[in-house]
C-alpha cells in the first residue's frame, strides 16, 4: 500500500504546479527516486493520480473524489461547504456584513477540515485545493446547454450560447456511445472560452479534458464491444467527432495508452471466459491487495469490497494490450519465487523475478497483506522471509544460524516490520562480534568494519492450494502480549486502532498532565496549556519499542538514553505526524545546521519559534526520542557519523553541544514516537488591553500604563498607542506619556469590555487533531 503522507505531499506538489507535472520533474521536486515514485503512483491508484502520455512524455495529474456540497442548505454531509463562485475566484460579495454572501468563504472551517482529513488533503493550501477541485468537480465547470443535449442538439444561440455545447455524460465520465454525436472536446474555442471565463486556466482545462477522456475510456472497456451502431446521426451543422483526434481514440474503443497499470482493465484479474457482461466490481477494485476474508471463507462486502477477490493468497499476472491476464500455472511460479536462489524461470513461461518481466511484458504478483500487519488469527496473510547470501552462494534466513554469519539479533518479522515502516531506509544489527547494516533501497547487507557486501532478498513463504484448503475457515490462537504490544498504563485501552491513531485528551488533574505541563513551562511561563492530547498509535509504538530493544542490544544490554523533547511545526503537518511519524522531507526543513534529519529541542521555547505566529492557539509536539549516543552534528550529515573511538558502529543522533545538548537531530523514524500534542496560548493578565489606532501626525510612540485592576481605558488615543503592563503605578489612574507630542492629550475612558469590543479580535484557530 502506498504511504498516505507521501501521496499527500505529491498531490500538494502537483496542485502547486497547476494540477499536473511531467513525471521527469517529480523526482527533483519531491526528493524521491524515480523507481519509488513509480511504485507510489501505482500503489495509490487512479483515485489519487492519473498518468497519461503527453508529447511523448508521461504527465501525472492530481485527481480526487472530494467535492463541493450542492445543497442550498445542509445540516452536514461528507462534502466541502464552500461558496462555488468563491472557489472559482468569481465571488465579489463580502464574507460578512449586510451584503454578505450566503455561502461560506471559510475554506478551512472545522467541518471542511474533517472532510479534507478524510481525503488525506490536510496539507493543501487554499490555492492548491482550488486547483484540485477545479479539475475534478464538474459542479464548478460552466453549465452544459440543455438544448444541445436533447434531440438533434439544436440550440438557437449557436456559438453565442453562454453554456457548454458538450456531451453532459462525457463530463461525468458516463457516455456509453462509442460514436457519440455530441462533442467530447472541451478544448474547442467556444468551450475553452467559457472555461477561461469561469476561472479555469489553460493547463487545468487540458487536465479536465484528459481526466474526462480517461473515465470514458475506462467505461468503454468495461462495456466491451457493442453490437450494432449505437450512434445517432449527427444533426445538420454539427461536426462529427471524427475530425477530432482526441475523440477519434474514443470512437475506436481504445484507451489512453501507457497508464502505468493503475487498475484500469475491465478484466484485470478476471479469467478469459466467455461473458456477455463485464465484471460488476471492476471499477470498485481500488486496491492491489487480495481480500483476506474472501480467501479465508467469504467477504460480507461482496461486490462492494475495495480489495481483490481471488481464491488464493497470491496471484501472478502478465500485462497484455487488453490489461492484466492470469498466468495459467500460478502455483509453479509461486513455488519458484519462494526459493531465494531462483532469479528466473523458463517454464511455463520465461519470467525474470529481479525485474518482474517476461521477454516482452511486465509481470506482477498480487498478494494478501503482510503477516506482520495483521493479528495472528488471520491465517491467509503473506508471510515474508528475509535471506542473505554467503560466499558459497547459499541463502540463509535472518535469525537462523548458517554460513559465516552467526545468529543475528533480528529475524524476518523484525526486518519486515522495519521495511514496511521505512521502505527506503536502512537498519543496523549485530551478529556475533560484527556490526552490519541492511539497506532496503539497495537490498544489500554491509559489514561496517570490513565494508564487504552481501545480497539480500525478500521472498514469500510458499503456500500450496492444499494448504489454503486446510486453512479455510480456521484461525490461529493469539499469542501472549509481547514487549512491543505492551502499551503504557496511562493509555486508554479502548482507543487502540488497528490502523492509524487516536488522540486522547489527558485529564488536567492527572500526574501525566502535571509532568508535561511542568516540562513545558520551564521555558514557557507566559503561556498556558489549553489541551494536552496523548497520541495513541499502536503501529508506531511497536516500531519504537522494537528500536529501543535493538539499541539496547547494540549498547551491550545497557539502557538507552531516552528523552522527552519538543518539536514545533506547521498545523498542516500535525495529522501526518500523528499517523506516520516525523519525516523531515515532508514536515519541512526549517533548519539543517546539524544534519538533514528531524529536529527536536530540550526547551519548549525553542520549538515555539517554529509554530505559526498568526494563530491564537498553537500546537507543539512532545516526543519520546531515543537519542542514544550523540555527537556534534554537521549540515552535510544525512546520518550520524561513525564513532571516533575506532568502534565500527555509528552514533545514534547529532546535537548542537555534547556537554549541554539542547538541540537533537534524529535521522531514523523508529527512534521517535510522537507522544503528546500540546495546544497552548499566550497567558496574558486579564487587566490589560492592547489597542492599535491609525496614524495621527505629531503623536507617536505613546504608551499608556494601567493598573491591572483598573476597569477603564481611553476611548480615543493618539497614533501608535500601546498599552503595556505597568512598571510602577501607585494610583488607580492612567498616565499617558508621548515620546514625541506637540499637544496635550487628555484621554476619555470607556469600560474595558467596551474597549475590547472596539478591537478587531483574531478568531481562534483550534487544534485540528481530534
Amino acid at each position: 500500500m502506498s504511504d498516505a503522507v507521501v501521496c499527500s505531499f505529491i498531490t500538494k506538489i502537483l496542485c502547486s504546479k497547476g494540477g499536473g507535472l511531467g513525471f521527469s520533474e517529480l523526482p527533483s521536486l519531491s526528493g524521491l527516486p524515480e523507481h519509488q515514485l513509480e511504485e507510489i503512483l501505482q500503489d495509490a491508484g487512479k483515485e489519487k493520480f492519473l498518468v497519461v502520455p503527453r508529447d511523448s512524455l508521461r504527465q501525472v495529474l492530481a485527481v480526487s473524489p472530494v467535492r463541493l456540497c450542492r445543497r442550498d442548505s445542509c445540516g452536514g454531509c461528507e462534502n466541502l461547504h464552500i461558496c462555488k463562485n468563491y472557489t472559482k475566484g468569481r465571488c465579489f460579495r463580502p464574507a460578512c456584513g449586510r451584503w454578505a454572501c450566503k455561502y461560506s468563504h471559510e475554506v478551512f472551517s472545522e467541518a471542511n477540515r474533517k472532510v479534507l482529513k478524510a481525503h488525506e488533503l490536510s496539507g493543501l493550501n487554499e490555492n492548491e485545493l482550488r486547483v484540485l477541485l477545479l479539475q475534478n468537480d464538474h459542479f464548478l465547470w460552466p453549465d452544459v446547454c440543455n438544448f444541445y443535449n436533447k434531440g438533434d442538439g439544436n440550440c438557437a444561440q449557436q456559438d453565442n450560447c453562454t453554456k457548454l455545447h458538450i456531451c453532459r455524460y462525457f463530463l461525468r465520465g458516463e457516455c456509453r456511445f462509442p460514436k457519440c454525436k455530441r462533442s467530447h472536446n472541451l478544448l474547442q474555442p467556444n468551450a475553452l472560452k467559457l472555461l477561461l471565463e469561469g476561472g479555469v486556466d489553460d493547463q487545468v482545462a487540458w487536465n479536465i479534458q484528459t481526466i474526462c477522456e480517461h473515465k470514458t475510456a475506462v467505461l468503454s472497456r468495461e462495456l466491451g464491444p457493442r453490437k450494432g451502431n449505437f450512434a445517432r446521426p449527427a444533426s445538420s451543422g454539427e461536426k462529427s467527432s471524427a475530425g477530432n483526434p482526441r475523440e477519434a481514440r474514443l470512437e475506436q474503443g481504445s484507451s489512453i495508452p501507457n497508464l502505468m497499470d493503475l487498475n484500469l482493465g475491465p478484466d484485470q484479474g478476471v479469467k478469459a471466459t466467455p461473458c456477455t457482461k463485464p465484471p460488476q466490481n471492476a471499477e470498485k477494485e481500488k486496491s492491489d491487495e487480495i481480500c483476506l476474508f474472501y480467501v479465508w471463507r467469504f467477504c460480507k462486502n461482496k461486490t462492494n469490497c475495495n480489495m481483490i477477490h481471488y481464491d488464493m493468497p497470491y496471484r501472478w499476472q502478465v500485462q497484455t494490450a487488453n490489461g492484466w491476464k492470469d498466468f495459467p500455472r500460478r502455483e509453479e511460479i509461486e513455488k519458484a519465487y519462494s526459493d531465494p536462489s531462483i532469479t528466473s524461470i523458463s517454464d511455463p513461461e520465461y519470467i525474470d523475478f529481479s525485474t518482474m518481466t517476461t521477454s516482452m511484458s511486465r509481470v506482477r504478483r498480487l498478494s494478501t497483506p503482510s503477516s506482520v500487519t495483521k493479528p495472528l488469527k488471520f491465517v491467509m496473510t503473506t508471510k515474508w522471509l528475509w535471506y542473505w547470501k554467503n560466499d558459497l552462494g547459499q541463502w540463509t534466513e535472518y535469525g537462523t544460524q548458517g554460513g559465516q554469519l552467526q545468529e543475528s539479533s533480528l529475524g524476518s518479522d523484525d526486518l519486515e516490520n522495519l521495511f514496511l515502516a521505512v521502505p527506503e531506509g536502512s537498519v543496523q544489527f549485530k551478529a556475533g562480534s560484527q556490526q552490519y547494516e541492511i539497506s532496503f533501497k539497495d537490498m544489500k547487507q554491509r559489514n561496517l568494519q570490513y565494508q564487504t557486501q552481501r545480497e539480500v532478498r525478500r521472498r514469500p513463504k510458499f503456500v500450496s492450494s492444499e494448504d489454503v484448503k486446510t486453512k479455510k475457515g480456521h484461525t490461529n490462537q493469539a499469542p501472549a502480549s509481547t514487549p512491543f504490544t505492551d502499551y503504557p498504563n496511562t493509555w486508554d485501552k479502548s482507543a487502540l486502532p488497528a490502523i492509524g491513531y487516536k488522540a486522547v485528551e489527558v485529564i488536567k488533574t492527572s500526574p501525566e498532565y502535571t509532568k508535561i505541563e511542568t516540562l513545558f513551562q520551564k521555558t514557557m511561563s507566559n503561556y498556558a496549556i489549553d489541551k494536552l492530547k496523548r497520541i495513541q498509535n499502536p503501529s508506531l509504538w511497536q516500531i519504537f519499542q522494537w528500536q529501543k530493544e535493538q539499541m539496547k542490544k547494540k549498547n551491550g544490554g545497557k539502557a538507552v538514553d531516552e528523552r522527552l523533547l519538543f518539536h514545533g511545526t506547521n498545523p498542516s503537518s500535525l495529522e501526518a505526524i500523528c499517523s506516520d511519524n516525523f519525516d523531515w522531507r515532508i514536515c519541512g526543513t526549517n533548519g539543517t545546521a546539524y544534519g538533514k534529519g528531524s529536529y527536536f529541542a530540550r526547551d519548549a521555547s525553542y520549538s515555539h519559534h517554529y509554530c505559526p505566529r498568526d494563530t491564537t492557539v498553537k500546537a507543539m509536539f512532545v516526543a519520546q526520542v531515543l537519542v542514544g549516543d550523540f555527537v556534534v552534528g554537521n549540515a552535510a550529515y544525512t546520518r550520524p557519523p561513525e564513532k571516533s573511538s575506532g568502534m565500527i558502529n555509528c552514533y545514534d543522533s547529532c546535537v548542537n553541544d555534547v556537554a549541554d545538548p539542547s538541540i537533537f537531530v534524529i535521522f531514523e523514524k523508529p527512534q521517535i514516537y510522537p507522544a503528546y500534542l500540546i495546544c497552548y496560548r499566550e497567558d496574558r493578565p486579564s487587566g490589560y488591553v492592547t489597542i492599535a489606532r491609525g496614524t495621527t501626525s505629531g503623536r507617536s510612540n505613546t504608551r499608556v500604563h494601567l493598573q491591572q485592576q483598573h476597569q477603564w481605558v481611553p476611548s480615543s488615543l493618539p497614533a501608535a498607542t500601546n498599552y503595556v503592563p505597568p512598571v510602577s503605578v501607585s494610583t488607580a489612574t492612567a498616565t499617558a506619556r508621548a515620546a514625541t507630542s506637540t499637544s496635550t492629550f487628555t484621554p476619555t475612558y470607556l469600560p474595558r469590555q467596551m474597549a475590547a469590543n472596539n478591537n478587531n479580535k483574531e478568531e481562534e484557530k483550534k487544534c485540528v487533531i481530534s
